[in-house]
């Protein structure tokens, strides 16, 4: 049987890659200071690798130190994923400058970020600065994310995004996600990305 995509199962490119579209799914149509990006992310033996890029031609870069929350006042990209079958999930920010917020929730409990916090190192992780926009690169080991065994080959995905603009009060937010409301622990409604396929 055939197996067809749908908003939380999508499919696959030729190379076993999935290519995620920000779009703003709570409102019926995105706003008009919303910016494009897309997010590639495919697995590559026992290790994750993303490439996040965005249009953005005024990037607001906070000034932010490892695990800062900078998403208050700054550009972030934001990357939620949970292994299918862990009650935890990861949230992992970066800045167009390469600084990282690393986050470990437990699904259904509250978001106490200070206790969410996670020191040891999760991933290498670049940024560069390009024309219309920056574009961040990671290499996230599976064990750094779930200690299942053998690692799991399916998850749930979204990510995020903070978008600054001069002369707006708020960032423009947007995610990947078909969320019904824009708050992106929503993790019933990340759609499922299966890298065994």
């Amino acid at each position: 049987m055939t197996q067809t995509a749908s908003p939380l199962h999508p499919m696959p490119l030729a190379d076993g890659s999935y290519e995620l579209t920000y779009g703003q799914s709570w409102l019926p149509s995105p706003t008009l200071t919303f910016n494009p990006a897309t997010v590639r992310i495919a697995l590559e033996g026992d290790r994750l690798k993303v490439e996040a890029r965005f249009t953005d031609w005024n990037i607001q870069d906070p000034c932010a130190k490892f695990n800062e929350t900078a998403f208050g006042k700054g550009d972030v990209f934001e990357l939620f994923i949970r292994a299918e079958g862990d009650a935890h999930y990861h949230e992992i920010h970066v800045t167009p400058g390469n600084a990282l917020l690393q986050l470990r929730f437990t699904a259904g409990e509250s978001l106490d970020l200070k206790k969410a916090l996670v020191w040891e190192p999760l991933l290498t992780s670049t940024t560069e600065r390009v024309e219309g926009g920056w574009v961040t690169r990671w290499d996230l080991p599976l064990a750094n994310i779930t200690s299942q065994s053998p690692l799991p080959t399916r998850f749930r995905i979204a990510c995020g995004r903070y978008d600054y603009q001069p002369g707006q009060a708020r960032p423009v937010i947007s995610n990947t996600a078909p969320l019904r409301e824009p708050n992106f622990h929503r993790h019933h409604e990340w759609p499922f990305y299966d890298f065994a396929e």
